[in-house]
């Protein structure tokens, strides 16, 4: 009977280890050859990568969290925070926004501002935005929105959000 549990138990920790790497994938951007910053996303979301630099790559997951990011310079920078915010109140309805709050994520300076809002197909949503200076001198945009109710995406793109890196 020991023997039964003992292997069990090891099949159960040999999941654990492959599992994890199984199912992640790892997006570099703008391109594997020259990121700017990494993120890792479960194999169940869609990625779908931008164009062009500074196009979003957007991922999607299994029950409408998504998150999008991109590379603006940092001359760029305030013009993307001005078009983000006008994009959340010409889209939403009951937008309350957070005032920005300063935040050090991995070593990389910036700052983040979170949010509700209510969408006209999907309800109740859950806003996010954060602005991040990489280690090439760009500045990494991550923006973040929910359904209230998709608190399986919500977990995930938690996850996700907190594999944003800069390459080593």
């Amino acid at each position: 009977m020991h023997m039964k549990h003992a292997l069990i138990a090891v099949l159960l920790f040999a999941a654990a280890l492959v599992n994890p790497v199984a199912e992640a994938e790892t997006m570099a951007y703008p391109t594997r050859d020259a990121p700017s910053f990494l993120i890792d996303y479960p194999a169940s979301w869609e990625m779908t990568p931008g164009e062009e630099l500074g196009d979003y790559t957007s991922l999607l997951g299994t029950s409408g969290t998504g998150l999008m990011f991109r590379t603006v310079t940092a001359d760029d920078v305030q013009q993307a925070i001005k078009d983000t915010i006008e994009y959340v109140y010409e889209n939403y309805t009951d937008v309350q926004l957070s005032e920005p709050t300063k935040q050090e994520h991995r070593g990389l300076q910036g700052f983040f501002i979170r949010g509700t809002a209510t969408d006209s197909e999907s309800g109740p949503m859950r806003l996010g935005m954060a602005w991040y200076r990489l280690n090439d001198g760009s500045i990494g945009e991550i923006w973040f929105s929910a359904p209230q109710d998709d608190a399986e995406g919500i977990e995930e793109a938690g996850k996700i959000l907190e594999s944003f890196r800069a390459p080593e």
